[in-house]
């Protein structure tokens, strides 16, 4: 098992070395696609960039289609202003948290170059005490990436429009990650790592992997994939809140090495109503195959939180669909942390789930 857990953290450490912002997924896009260069019946990528891996081709005329699919994009910070001086105005790409965001350290990949900076801070010895306690808006921050004017950022490659993203940063303890993007690059080594496991197998239903674009961003880039592919029946894995720090102890009972998770109820209030309830029938089979081969599995409510399912349930007909996932601390933050023993048991469940998808079960409603 250690030396299973030490593969997949060099996996992981890979995917969160790669930037890519949502609209920004290139370097993903191709990471992944050089992992199905040999073992896939087919990888399509879309004019959005979704990679989609067809792992086999059924023998059945209608055969019953399975799509298990997590999210490549990461939140950042996109340039909106360059000042004469050489600093950079930003705006938010996807839910950054401005209380994470002053003295961060930031990159820009422009150029053919990665570039490091600094989100600007007030110098603590000249802030007044009404302003210690304050976070400062995202139209008042500024990243400083040691431009001396406006035509020296824009000679390094830099203008309005350019990404920005969270310093790279990579450590662990035993089996717990701490780390950039972990939302959802951990989602894309469970994809990974559950391909390893069923690809010289013979499956009763055709597979489908996909790695979708722009989460972060409007939770809608995966649709042309679920149009393409109109599953009988899909899941998402994705981050799931982590409840076991001192501050969210009150908030549920989700803990770092307790096991997958299953989302029973995401809801986001603000904007474009969204969340997913997801298939009873669909969940009672989860939950019994996680109890037959003694895969713990942690049940999780949250307000707040979203994923790509939160609209694509609603394409086609309508789709039976679950979140399944990993509990995560500090989520959007500049570090992360999750634990890799959950990550292994979210693929082992998704394997055994796999090979029961044969079209017999009835996840009719009503």
């Amino acid at each position: 098992m250690e030396q299973k857990l030490e593969k997949m953290k060099n996996r992981l450490r890979e995917l969160t070395s790669l930037p890519a912002v949502s609209g920004y997924e290139d370097p993903v896009i191709r990471y992944v696609r050089a992992q199905f260069k040999d073992c896939a019946q087919e990888v399509h990528v879309d004019a959005l960039g979704n990679v989609t891996v067809k792992m086999n081709r059924s023998a059945v005329p209608e055969p019953y289609r399975v799509m298990v699919f997590a999210h490549m994009d990461e939140l950042g910070l996109m340039v909106n202003k360059i000042e004469e001086s050489g600093f950079l105005r930003v705006e938010r790409l996807g839910g950054i948290p401005e209380k994470s965001l002053a003295g961060q350290s930031v990159i820009i990949e422009a150029g053919g170059k990665t570039w490091n900076g600094v989100i600007g801070t007030k110098s603590h010895h000249v802030t007044p005490s009404d302003e210690k306690y304050r976070v400062l808006p995202v139209s008042e921050v500024f990243a400083d990436f040691g431009f001396n004017s406006r035509q020296e950022a824009e000679m390094a490659g830099i203008d309005v429009g350019t990404p920005i993203m969270y310093q790279r940063q990579f450590f662990t303890n035993g089996s717990r990650v701490f780390s950039n993007a972990l939302d959802n690059r951990a989602g894309c080594l469970a994809l990974l790592e559950l391909a390893d496991l069923v690809k010289d197998k013979e499956l009763s239903c055709e597979l489908y992997l996909v790695f979708s674009v722009q989460e972060e961003f409007n939770l809608r880039g995966v649709l042309p994939a679920v149009r393409r592919i109109n599953p009988h029946l899909a899941i998402t894995l994705d981050i799931t809140i982590a409840t076991d720090t001192p501050d969210l102890l009150n908030k549920g009972n989700i803990y770092l090495g307790g096991g997958p998770s299953i989302g029973m109820y995401t809801f986001h209030g603000r904007g474009t109503l969204g969340g997913l309830i997801p298939n009873p029938k669909l969940v009672q089979h989860i939950k019994k195959i996680a109890a037959a081969h003694h895969i713990p599995l942690q049940p999780a409510v949250f307000m707040g939180i979203l994923t790509d399912a939160s609209f694509s349930q609603l394409e086609n007909e309508g789709l039976p669909m679950v979140d399944l996932g990993y509990p995560a601390r500090y989520t959007h933050a500049p570090v992360e942390s999750v634990d890799l023993e959950d990550v292994h048991k979210l693929v082992l469940l998704l394997e055994r789930l796999v090979y029961t998808f044969d079209g017999s079960i009835d996840f009719s409603r009503g």
